[in-house]
């Protein structure tokens, strides 16, 4: 999977040396709008199966339809804590998608590791496009922050990463190539500098995080990941990613006189899907990697 990433991602750094900055970012939007929201889509299915069908399908989608509204009312309630609270549960699940299936054993330090990788990856973005970060954070919270601030919060997830990969990887909890994944963030970071704010970041998230996940939802699903699982991947999940698109053109509208940039409402229906989206894939994610289970071996 990571070969086919890593070709896929070099093809993307190509299209950005093709495309202007502005059909980037419109090629972005297409992408994280289809695949991106697709892969939260499934997740009512996926609540459905890990409770073995014992709640109904309606009561599953109220419990959380509510949990995307008590985010949404967060958001509105503290602009800025709520981002902050997005950014941690984002951090923490891109560094689970990366490394949960690496490891060999139980760890109390499986959780700094994800979430250190993920602010990793997050920073590296942000202090690559300071500037236009600043702006879309300012319209998004109000809040005006500093160079410094990003600066040392990507030293320090850098730090923490290095030090509690080196350390797992020599008590061999942690089953890593060390050069391989040096490389990927070589990669990573060439993608965030020269690629505009949106794509970078919509390569990352397709091609690394969304795809990735998919893959594992059909897995525990439909026991494998092919065609056909993911034609039926599909059939479950378009409602719900339809209600989805649905729901970001409403709150566009709705907010459209208030904000200024379109990447700002995206942020605020992704903070939505994403929390509880994170617990149902945490949840999947510790079934895949159960020895008691045969799921994802």
């Amino acid at each position: 999977m990571k070969n086919i990433t890593l070709v896929s991602t070099f093809f993307c750094l190509w299209l950005s040396s093709q495309l202007s900055p502005v059909l980037q970012d419109y090629l972005a939007y297409a992408f994280i709008l289809t695949f991106g929201v697709l892969h939260g889509a499934n997740d009512i299915t996926l609540i459905h199966s890990l409770s073995k069908g014992k709640k109904p399908i309606r009561v599953l989608l109220l419990v959380y339809l509510g949990a995307m509204g008590l985010v949404a009312f967060f958001f509105l309630l503290s602009k800025g804590l709520a981002l902050l609270f997005f950014i941690l549960i984002s951090a923490y699940h891109f560094g689970e998608q990366h490394f949960n299936k690496q490891f060999t054993g139980r760890t109390r330090w499986k959780a700094p590791l994800f979430m250190s990788y993920g602010f990793l990856i997050l920073f590296m973005i942000f202090n690559i496009k300071l500037d236009k970060i600043i702006v879309v954070i300012t319209d998004l919270t109000g809040l005006v922050l500093t160079a410094s601030v990003f600066r040392i919060v990507l030293v320090v997830a850098l730090l923490v990463f290095l030090m509690l990969s080196i350390v797992l990887f020599k008590k061999r909890i942690l089953n890593i190539n060390p050069l391989r994944e040096l490389l990927y963030l070589t990669v990573l970071t060439v993608v965030f500098a020269t690629s505009s704010l949106i794509w970078g970041f919509a390569i990352y998230f397709i091609l690394w995080h969304s795809l990735p996940s998919m893959k594992d939802q059909l897995g525990y699903l439909y026991g494998e990941a092919t065609k056909k699982s993911f034609v039926r991947f599909l059939r479950t999940s378009f409602l719900y990613w339809f209600l989805s698109i649905a729901g970001l053109a409403l709150l566009y509208w709705l907010l459209k006189d208030s904000v200024h940039y379109f990447v700002t409402v995206l942020l605020y229906v992704l903070a939505a899907i994403t929390f509880p989206h994170v617990i149902v894939m945490s949840k999947v994610e510790s079934l895949e990697t159960d020895p008691k289970t045969n799921i994802g071996r």
